[in-house]
């Protein structure tokens, strides 16, 4: 019995320690779900945030397209989307209902404020640019800060998202993300993404 008995126990002590020393991956099993409007930034932002975040952690994550800023905003505000990335001035002006000042500082700590209070989303850093790219945009108008929003719901499932994002920060100014988007003109945003990330080390 003895002479049984010890293989067996040699053989679950190996099972657990291969198991205790594979890298942990909590996220493995479920679905982040990346929300973006049609414009092209958000297309080239939403590819980003989706080969980083399938790369670093293994998790599922799909793309959702919405018509517009509208339906997309409120496709995070249901927690029907996991990630949602819009500019600080045109949210707290279309969404919050207030009046933007000049300081993009303050309109961020405002913003962040009243989407916690009022909609249950978190407002990430911002990525760096904060200027539109598309054609049919205003000049003059200033959209603030691009940033990432992630409903609570998320948040909840998974807590290590903020600090994985955060080493997106300021990698994408306005100089980098017009590139991009003159790249993606001729190639596929998520081969065009992969590219950028690996570039930077990223992934």
């Amino acid at each position: 019995m003895r002479r049984i008995a010890t293989p067996l126990i040699v053989l679950a002590a190996a099972v657990a320690a291969l198991v205790l020393s594979s890298p942990a991956r909590a996220c493995v099993g479920r679905t982040i779900l990346i929300g973006y409007h049609d414009a092209p930034d958000q297309v080239m932002v939403a590819n980003i945030l989706a080969v980083f975040i399938d790369e670093r952690t293994g998790t599922t994550v799909k793309l959702s397209r919405f018509r517009t800023r509208e339906e997309a905003f409120e496709a995070i505000r249901l927690d029907k989307v996991s990630l949602y990335t819009d500019y600080s001035t045109i949210l707290l002006s279309k969404f919050a209902g207030e009046r933007p000042s000049g300081d993009d500082e303050k309109n961020i700590a405002r913003l962040k404020e009243v989407l916690n209070r009022k909609y249950n989303v978190v407002w990430l850093e911002p990525f760096g640019y904060d200027r539109y790219f598309s054609e049919t945009a205003k000049n003059v108008e200033r959209p603030g800060q691009a940033g990432v929003m992630l409903c609570k719901d998320a948040l909840s499932k998974f807590p290590a998202l903020p600090k994985l994002l955060g080493k997106l920060r300021g990698v994408l100014d306005n100089e980098t993300m017009a590139s991009l988007l003159r790249e993606v003109s001729t190639s596929d945003p998520k081969t065009v993404a992969r590219r950028f990330l690996k570039s930077r080390k990223l992934i």
